[in-house]
């Protein structure tokens, strides 16, 4: 059978190894959970700051959203008063041509009526030479006027 002796070199090895543990625990594991700690703490202060990011970029959307239709609102606005002038100055443009063909067909007609009146005249007087011309030649004689 094996047997197990104690002696003075378990002991040595036994204050050895916590005299090292302490020593590790102070000099590497501490150090080590403390920068573990403050990675962590580092990871949630930037996930929090990425929700504030994350909230001010939906805000700001919202916001672009807002103006942009606003824009357009006002956009299709203007769009509208522009149309409605340029009919309104479509409409004043037809009624001075409406105005003005009127007033040149009543020049023109009254100046065919001149010259009408004028043709008249000299059919007229043209006529009642030619009736006499032709009374003369079926008479055979000269008549007066």
């Amino acid at each position: 059978m094996v047997s197990v002796s104690l002696d003075w070199t378990l002991v040595v090895q036994l204050v050895t190894f916590l005299i090292l543990m302490f020593i590790l625990n102070g000099i590497l594991y501490r150090p080590i959970l403390k920068i573990l700690r403050q990675r962590e703490a580092l990871f949630e202060e930037l996930k929090l700051k990425a929700e504030s990011f994350k909230g001010q970029l939906e805000v700001g959307e919202q916001e672009e959203a807002a103006e942009r239709a606003g824009a357009l609102k006002e956009g299709e606005k203007a769009q509208n008063a522009r149309k409605l002038e340029g009919q309104a100055e479509e409409r004043n443009i037809l009624e001075k041509a409406q105005e003005e063909s009127a007033k040149a067909v009543e020049a023109a007609a009254k100046s065919l009526q001149a010259q009408v009146a004028e043709a008249r005249k000299g059919l007229e007087a043209e006529a009642r030479s030619l009736g006499l011309d032709i009374a003369q030649k079926l008479l055979g004689r000269q008549i007066s006027a």
